[in-house]
């Protein structure tokens, strides 16, 4: 029940959370370079994350390709923008912690039970991030070759699904 609100939260509340990261990642000096972005683009751009949470959540990726070539590819244009890797790791820390801070503001952890469940959709919400900072990574380390050459290797990027969905199911 509280893990369905959670999930509720997030979604009916993601402008008003990209709001608070758009605030966050602008006056940050670790994300430096999202200054020279447009609020609408990097508007955009953390929607989207915020939405493709919710279907990772909701599990519509089971195998999680469609989001690992996602960030592969997200990684690569903050590479060609001239951004960071470590910016662009910090700015989906920041989309992270705007979540979370927002759902304990909320007050919804009163109990015992309810810190457990909290805690599990913490630990689901950081296997998303993680997912998303190791393919970011990916990314921006391919950035000089052609995409065809790497998208077309199927080993490269199944070998590093099955790779990163086996530690992620290891963990607690």
């Amino acid at each position: 029940m509280l893990y369905s609100r959670f999930t509720k939260l997030v979604e009916e509340h993601a402008e008003y959370l990209t709001e608070r990261w758009l605030v966050e990642v602008k006056n940050n000096p670790s994300t430096a370079g999202y200054t020279k972005i447009s609020d609408e683009i990097l508007t955009s751009r953390v929607y989207d994350v915020y939405k493709r949470l919710d279907k990772w959540l909701s599990d519509e990726d089971p195998d999680h390709k469609k989001s690992a070539e996602h960030f592969i590819a997200l990684g690569r244009e903050r590479a060609n923008e001239g951004l960071h890797v470590s910016e662009v790791v910090y700015a989906l820390v920041l989309s992270r912690a705007v979540i979370w801070n927002y759902l304990v503001e909320q007050e919804l952890i009163n109990t015992s039970i309810d810190l457990r469940l909290a805690l599990e959709f913490y630990q689901r919400i950081n296997n998303y991030f993680d997912k998303a900072v190791y393919f970011v990574a990916v990314g921006f380390e391919s950035a000089s070759k052609d995409r065809s050459e790497l998208l077309d290797r199927t080993d490269f990027l199944d070998k590093s699904v099955d790779a990163i969905a086996k530690w992620i199911t290891k963990i607690p």
